[in-house]
């Protein structure tokens, strides 16, 4: 497994590009100009088939319909997650963003789902908390933790469906799970688990 990273968008969002050793590939998450994305995606010969999306904040969709577009992906989001994807007043792209955006997964997942992306295997979990419906995706040893688990600290519940409580119990069950994994954050640098429950005041 291969992951490549590249911060974009107004408020410089991770999306990763997980590819196995085929050139088989999955995007988790995409804002912002994807003119990179689509770079690193020729230079290195890959094949893009999923768009996994951690939830439905208008800078973790805003490139979703042009990667689409040029690819044709099968785009995943969680099932809880919907009225934030498909609403441009609760997602914030109507407010924030500069023009509406919704997206209308093919694929609705749940706790425990898998998604095959070629050789790769990605579980989902459920982390309301930032969202009603943010979900994690696990694939091997790597966590791609959209903005439930950051370096250092958590992401924000004062938005429309965000819940303080929610996050508390959803980063105790990231805590708590058993092994260790690099943690891939929707925003801002990598970490791992075990220094997160070393030294994040939130966990």
């Amino acid at each position: 497994m291969k992951i490549a990273c590249y911060a974009s968008g107004s408020v410089g969002t991770n999306c990763y590009i997980v590819s196995d050793e085929a050139g088989v590939c999955a995007l988790i998450d995409c804002d912002g100009n994807p003119e990179p994305l689509f770079s690193y995606i020729e230079q290195n010969g890959l094949k893009p088939t999923h768009i996994l999306l951690t939830h439905g904040h208008f800078d973790h969709i805003g490139a979703v319909a042009a990667v689409k577009e040029k690819y044709g992906c099968t785009v995943v989001g969680g099932a809880k997650e919907t009225r934030v994807l498909m609403d441009a007043s609760v997602n914030y792209s109507l407010h924030w963003g500069g023009s509406p955006i919704t997206v209308h997964p093919e694929i609705l997942v749940n706790e425990g789902d898998e998604v095959q992306v070629g050789s790769l295997t990605f579980r989902v979990m459920l982390t309301p908390g930032h969202t009603e419906g943010s979900i994690c995706f696990f694939c091997g040893d790597a966590l791609f933790s959209g903005d439930t688990l950051f370096q250092g600290s958590c992401g924000r519940t004062d938005l429309q469906t965000g819940d303080w409580g929610q996050m508390m119990e959803s980063l105790k069950r990231l805590r708590d799970l058993p092994g260790e994994y690099n943690v891939f954050p929707g925003h801002g640098p990598a970490t791992t688990l075990a220094e997160e429950r070393r030294s994040n005041p939130y966990m």
